[in-house]
This record gives structure tokens, sequence and C-alpha cells, in this order.
């Protein structure tokens, strides 16, 4: 048995594995690209690693594509067999345990083992932003800071990645609009780990919070430096500097951003097509003809739709179909949602019928007369479809406009 770089005790024979898997977990911290990379060296050396197999399927479902979903359960399936043959911590079982807790679709369930496990090992790294990342994804701001508070007293700047704990704690600071503390907390972490592109990312969102576009973009611009290793997470940094750039009215920057950096970069990844959709729907409501770029990301759509896991991604897929005109496929898509709110299980079908639908129909519809309930229930509901608040601010102001007697830009 060895340690990783925290001291945590890690079932491995293998000291070139655990190298590997410590690779891996600051490439996953660093959002770089290179973290498979890592994952498939530590298995190369030692192809029974359980953590390894664990950390494989976590980074699988945090794509949210059905297609990747047995590739994440055979994952889970290698983990458990190795901790059956050799037995592992209760930090090894906990990861498998959430794990296989993701697998089903719960992911309520799986962030709670893993902040139990975090309560045992506070050091330990790839849990904390496995949680940070599963409470992101649940909308859910409040657990993602009370997970990040619970295990800051047991770091320091002499423990590895302290950094990177300060970014998630900055983040998690901004989404609960606690901004000073946030700017704080993220510029402190920079300091400390100068690729903290998450941190970066934090400070960007106090900015635009404030709505200092000026500031914002002089931020991006002075790290932007850092990003060649970062993985597709370095397009929404330049999502945030296109919006900078609309909030100073500077629509033929942002649109350039658009064509030069996320429209390239868009293929069937949600986050890019958020990215993607969110820049359109601004530009548009900016007064900036977008020719045919809708019918570009509604291919995608189209295609991709049905893979989607999370009810934020569809959502992004709809309104590219119906701002694309392609109304057979928007209502197949829509069908397809209702039947999973219906007779689908896990933490994304049950945010169907309270959130995903409703959405969904005031993108079809663009009219409050759409909703079945309340606009006012809606809006408070809007934080569960996860991402961040500038993200949702896509949904907020479709509601806006539906509720304003307008019809949102979406079936304009």
């Amino acid at each position: 048995m060895h340690q990783d770089r925290r001291g945590i005790a890690v079932t491995t024979s293998s000291a070139a594995a655990c190298r590997h898997l410590d690779a891996a977990v600051s490439s996953v911290l660093a959002h770089r690209a290179d973290a498979n990379g890592h994952l498939v060296a530590a298995l190369a050396a030692d192809a029974s690693f359980a953590l390894a197999h664990c950390l494989s399927g976590f980074l699988l479902l945090v794509l949210g594509r059905a297609e990747l979903a047995p590739a994440a359960r055979r994952a889970l399936r290698r983990a458990r067999a190795s901790l059956g043959r050799r037995g592992g911590t209760a930090r090894e079982h906990a990861l498998a345990a959430a794990l296989d807790a993701w697998c089903s679709g719960e992911m309520e369930l799986a962030a709670a083992i893993l902040e139990a496990s975090l309560a045992t090992h506070p050091l330990d790294a790839m849990t904390a932003k496995l949680v940070h990342a599963l409470r992101f994804m649940l909308g859910d701001a409040l657990g993602m800071r009370r997970s990040i508070e619970s295990i800051l007293p047991a770091w320091s700047e002499d423990v590895p990645g302290f950094g990177f704990m300060l970014g998630c704690h900055a983040f998690a600071l901004e989404e609960t609009a606690a901004l000073a503390a946030a700017e704080a907390a993220g510029r402190r972490a920079l300091a400390l780990e100068p690729e903290d592109v998450w941190a970066c990312h934090a400070v960007a969102h106090v900015f635009d919070a404030r709505d200092e576009p000026a500031c914002g973009l002089a931020w991006i611009r002075a790290h932007s430096g850092r990003w060649c290793a970062v993985n597709n997470f370095a397009r929404h940094l330049v999502w945030h500097e296109a919006l900078f750039h609309l909030a100073r009215k500077d629509r033929t920057a942002a649109l350039a951003l658009y064509d030069g950096v996320i429209r390239e970069g868009t293929k069937d990844d949600y986050r890019d097509m958020a990215n993607a959709a969110a820049l359109l729907l601004q530009l548009e409501r900016h007064g900036c003809s977008v020719g045919r770029r809708w019918e570009e990301l509604a291919d995608i759509a189209e295609h991709g739709a049905r893979d989607r896991l999370l009810v934020f991604a569809r959502l992004h897929d709809l309104l590219c179909l119906v701002s694309a005109g392609r109304w057979d496929a928007a209502y197949r898509g829509f069908a397809a949602m209702d039947v999973d709110a219906r007779s689908s299980q896990g933490s994304q079908a049950r945010l169907l019928a309270p959130v995903g639908l409703p959405m969904a129909k005031l993108i079809l519809a663009g009219s409050e007369a759409a909703l079945p309930g309340s606009t006012a229930q809606l809006r408070n509901e809007i934080a569960r479809l996860g991402g961040s608040r500038a993200q949702r601010r896509t949904f907020e102001q479709i509601l806006d406009d539906a509720m304003a007697g307008r019809q949102s830009r979406a079936v304009a």
C-alpha cells in the first residue's frame, strides 16, 4: 500500500500507479486535458487499481452522455472486483459506492456518500472536487459551499493543492452572493496555484455579478496565457469574455469570439453547446444577426439530444432546435422528456416535472400561458437545473420575456 501526495492511503502495490493517479487528480483540479492519459498510465502500471477505475467512471459521468454510461458501469465493476480481491480502505469503498449511486442516476446520494467520506479524509482533493462538481450540476450552491467549508480548516499552504481548494471556495462564495469574499479567495488561490482556471473563473463571475465588464475583460486577458493546457473549459472563459463585450455594447467583438473560438470548438459536449446557445441568444437580444449559426447548433442537437442525461443540457438542445425552426425534432425532444418524467428514475428524471417540462414548454411556446403553474414557482426552481447563476440567466430571460407578454427569442 502507498500514500498519495497528501498522505492518504492508496491500495496498490505500484508506486508508479500511485504517481500517475496523483497526476490525474492534479489535472482534474486544474481542468487540464491530460487527466485521462494519466489514468491510462496508472492502469497500465496496475490494471486492478480501484481508485483509478473509480475516477475514470466519475469523469465519464461528468460528461452527462448516456452513451458513456456503460463504460462508467464497467469502471465500477472493475473497481468493485479489485476491492473484493484485495480489500481496500473505507475511502475507496465509499468512492465505489458513490460511483454506483451516480451510475444509477442518484446524484444527490452520490454527493452525500462522498461528503461522508470527506468528514474522515478532509485532505482528499479528488473527492472534494467530485463533490464540488456534483453540487454544481445539481444547482446546490449552498451545498457546494458547505462542503468545501467543512474541510478547509484541515488545509494549509503546506498541503499540496491548497490553492485549488481555495478556488472551489471562491466559486461557491460567488454563487452564494458573497462577492467580496469570493474575489479575495479567488485571487489568493491563483497566487498559490497559477494554473487554477476555476479560481480565475470564480473572479470573472464576481465581475459579472457586479456588472463590471471592463474589469472582467482585463482580468480574463491577464490570465488567458495560462490556458494552453486547459480542456474545453477554456472556451467557457471565452464565453465570459464575449458576455463582457456585449455588456459594453461591443457586438462585433462578441461575435468574433463566437466564430473564432466558441463556434469552432462546439461538437457535442453539452457544456460547449450551452456556451454557444446562450451566447447566440444574447447576441440576438443585443440586435445582432447571427445568420445560420443556429442551424449549425441544431444539427448537433438533433443528432445528439437523445443522448443527454442532464435536463440543463436537454433544454439548451431544445433552444437550438426551436431557434432554427426544427419543430419536428423539438417536439420529439419534448415528448422524450415527458416520457422520462413519468417512467424514469434518478435525480434528473425527478427534475423534469417541476422544472424541466415547464421550461421546455416556455421555449416551445414562448408564452406564460404555456405554464401549468405559477411563474414565481418556476423561477424559484430554476436553480435546480444546475450550472452557474450566469448560465441560468438564459432560462430566466426566457421566463421574463414570457411574463412580459413577449415571445422569447426562442420562437421569434
